[in-house]
């Protein structure tokens, strides 16, 4: 017979959900608002599942957690064991219902992925069924998010999520000139554009009371996913939401230049009228993410 004293004890089982979303997210913020509860539990109940086990699961930085080589290895076996009971719990509900979501491809990837997990667990027997636009659909889809651009927050009154833009760089690029560049100075560097008409750009030069002459080059995508790529790999200036990007700004992969410039460009929001009741619920999800 094996020594009891000898056994792993089972780590506090209700602490390994926000340890999984606090991975996923980088952010006990975001944690805290997928559960329904404060930073402050996140952290505490972070803190017992790492006393429990002796190990540390984290890095704490400013404004960030990034995980530690064990908090990777256990995460493995962690989402396994939630992916499970997860599964179970589905397939013991009945009138399962399927529901189609088509919005552009960086909003879907950039935002609405990452927040899933909250709506998933408050709808468990839903079956999602995410499309791109930038891919196409075969289906009708149940639900559309759409972007419209403008400048003033009035125009958009059920928008879930305003595209307010910043601009944008690697550190790779301008290293410790960033603190001290001005917004004249960015426009001698190669801005990227991730629509032909430079439009977040322009409002943005509006916003800093300069005329939008790019003295360096530019170089033109013809989607944001494409230009925040180009950005991170240090080709230029880039222009993007920072809701689009919190995870290259929590690990600094990417710097905000001139932070008090970010005018509002645009804003996602569901097209029409909601189909269903299954729809509104979605929407009305969407819009607890709205910040105040």
């Amino acid at each position: 017979m094996r020594n009891s004293q000898s056994d792993p004890k089972l780590p506090p089982l209700a602490t390994l959900p926000a340890f999984s979303i606090a991975a996923r997210t980088g952010s006990l913020t975001l944690t805290a608002r997928e559960l329904h509860l404060t930073p402050g539990a996140i952290s505490r109940q972070i803190k017992s599942l790492e006393n429990a086990l002796g190990i540390q699961l984290f890095h704490r930085r400013h404004n960030a957690i990034l995980l530690t080589d064990a908090g990777r290895q256990y995460l493995t076996h962690v989402n396994a064991a939630l992916a499970t009971i997860d599964n179970g719990t589905r397939a013991l509900l009945p009138d399962r219902v399927r529901m189609m979501v088509q919005a552009p491809i960086t909003i879907a990837r950039r935002w609405l992925i990452p927040r899933l997990g909250s709506y998933l667990t408050e709808n468990r027997n839903v079956d999602l069924n995410i499309q791109s636009l930038a891919l196409g659909a075969s289906d009708v889809p149940d639900i559309t998010i759409t972007y419209s651009r403008g400048s003033d927050e009035a125009r958009f009154p059920s928008a879930f999520l305003l595209d307010r833009t910043v601009a944008v760089c690697s550190p790779l690029l301008l290293g410790r000139a960033v603190a001290s560049i001005n917004p004249e100075a960015l426009l001698d560097l190669p801005v990227l554009l991730d629509t032909a008409d430079a439009w977040s750009w322009r409002r943005w030069c509006n916003a800093a009371d300069i005329a939008f002459r790019p003295n360096g080059g530019s170089i033109t995508f013809d989607t944001d996913e494409a230009s925040i790529d180009a950005c991170l790999t240090g080709l230029g200036i880039g222009q993007a939401s920072p809701s689009l990007i919190e995870r290259e700004l929590r690990e600094g992969q990417l710097i905000v230049l001139c932070p008090h410039i970010n005018p509002i460009v645009g804003a996602y929001e569901i097209s029409g009228p909601m189909p269903n009741r299954m729809a509104d619920r979605f929407n009305q999800w969407l819009l607890t993410w709205r910040e105040t």
